[in-house]
């Protein structure tokens, strides 16, 4: 993967991110709508030079993302939680590979609607 690639990975998250409203239902609408704000105020963070802002509002969007996984089940919440742990260390060591792992993983689950308690 190329180093441009690498740093659009959180362009095409959030450019897919509407797909979780389909796969969590109606009542995630709200949330998905909180993420993709925190999320896009990181890429301008980001692009403004301010790293330490980036990651707190990445944290912020990766932090409701995780919480929206709750209402899939327990497993579900839990393994976005540390997808989302995993996806900020790599940030803030600078690991781009780490980065765009994550996010595949996050984008994998969001690939296919899910009804409350199925993982």
């Amino acid at each position: 993967m190329s180093e441009d690639e690498r740093l659009w990975a959180l362009e095409r998250f959030v450019g897919g991110i509407d797909e979780l409203k389909t796969v969590l239902g109606p009542a995630a609408v709200p949330g998905v709508e909180r993420a993709k704000e925190q999320l896009t105020l990181a890429m301008a963070a980001r692009d403004r030079g301010q790293r330490e802002e980036a990651i707190l509002a990445l944290a912020r969007g990766m932090s409701e993302l995780a919480t929206l996984g709750d209402a899939l089940g327990a497993a579900e919440g839990a393994m976005m939680r540390a997808v989302t742990g995993e996806l900020i260390k790599g940030l803030a060591a600078d690991d781009k590979q780490a980065v765009e792992q994550n996010l595949a993983i996050i984008q994998s689950q969001a690939g296919t609607p899910k009804k409350p308690g199925q993982s």
